[in-house]
């Protein structure tokens, strides 16, 4: 049986020929075999076909950048994310196109091959598709090809003929979330998007934490005078009373300021903006310059735990980044060539025992 990777490319090639026929044709199907049979249409068509790959790799990486690298995107509504997506995916790929139409069919005469007309006819059937094609990649972001790099996810093709039994519905459902985090672990490693190694974890947050505790369940460290505390996942803070301070040096694991080391996994690329105010200060006096404070921005699920066991504001101070540990850590694991080096297995490294 063919498998889903394969059949998702068929599906889009097929498509694609489909589209690149339509929209050369034009409103020209009554002189349709004679059409084909011209050299010069082949090859037209053919180089629509290529075109046609460039826009779906064009707006796939516009889609894995908004989604995945994006904070502010990520941040908005699900509603609003689409019409974003879609208005800024079609004003691009529509200006390219049209703008390569203009070059190529106008060259001759210093005319312009926009009219009334083709706004009427031809460019809706460019138009149509496109628009449709990205409301669908919106609302099933498991299509996605992503040329480029591993694809999200496949076709799934239910068996109608027979029903399955609760058993078969269990295993099924076992065996695709066991799929689901090996297809982000591997995304992770194609893409260096840590989005995907961030969603490889999330199904196990919840876990209690007894026996051995590996970086990837804690988000950040605070040291004081006597005893390191830990902040998990889960919401729960522990003192670390065996705590081996090597962890510290975990390519994973930034120092953030005084006190602080975060575990980057939980980290969104930009930071967050806070307005301290001062003790017996007013909340409606302006506030001075001198209490806006940079703290990392965790995903929101996280940063949702912690605020249960710890008051916002001083998770805001454990948070904050100093200018000099900006310029001097945080900054530099953004960077390109960091990434690429990062080890995975690195977060199971062992931060402590914890007894039943």
């Amino acid at each position: 049986m063919m498998n889903k990777t394969l059949q998702k490319h068929v599906f889009y090639l097929i498509g694609i020929v489909l589209f690149a026929l339509m929209i050369n044709l034009g409103s020209a199907f009554d002189d349709l075999i004679s059409r084909l049979n011209k050299p010069l249409f082949q090859r037209v068509v053919l180089a629509t076909i290529v075109l046609v790959y460039a826009y779906i790799f064009l707006v796939q990486q516009i889609y894995a950048y908004l989604f995945f690298k994006s904070y502010r995107f990520v941040k908005l509504t699900g509603f609003l994310k689409g019409i974003i997506f879609i208005i800024l995916c079609l004003g691009i790929v529509l200006s390219i196109h049209l703008l390569l139409l203009d070059i190529l069919l106008t060259q001759r005469d210093q005319g312009t091959f926009f009219t009334l007309d083709y706004f009427k006819n031809d460019f809706l059937l460019f138009f149509i598709p496109v628009l449709f094609y990205l409301i669908f990649l919106f609302l099933k972001p498991d299509f996605v090809l992503l040329l480029g790099f591993a694809g999200i996810g496949g076709l799934t093709i239910p068996n109608e003929e027979e029903p399955p039994s609760e058993d078969d519905l269990s295993t099924d459902a076992e065996i695709s979330e066991i799929d689901q985090e090996d297809r982000y672990l591997a995304l992770w490693k194609e893409t260096r998007m840590k989005k995907f190694l961030f969603e490889y974890y999330f199904e196990n947050f919840k876990r209690p934490l007894r026996g051995d505790i590996p970086l990837w369940k804690v988000v950040f460290f605070e040291k004081t005078g006597t005893v390191t505390f830990g902040y998990f996942v889960n919401g729960e803070k522990w003192a670390l009373l065996n705590f081996d301070d090597t962890i510290l040096n975990n390519p994973w694991v930034i120092k953030i300021n005084q006190n602080s080391y975060i575990n980057m996994l939980y980290v969104l690329e930009k930071p967050d903006y806070r307005v301290l105010l001062k003790e017996n200060q007013q909340i409606d006096e302006v506030p001075k310059k001198a209490n806006r404070i940079e703290v990392v921005a965790l995903y929101e699920q996280v940063r949702m735990g912690l605020e249960v066991v710890t008051d916002s504001q001083k998770l805001d101070l454990l948070l904050q980044i100093s200018r000099r540990m900006k310029d001097k850590n945080y900054t530099n694991f953004w960077k390109e060539a960091y990434l690429q080096q990062l080890d995975e297995s690195k977060l199971e490294d062992r931060i402590e025992t914890i007894d039943d």
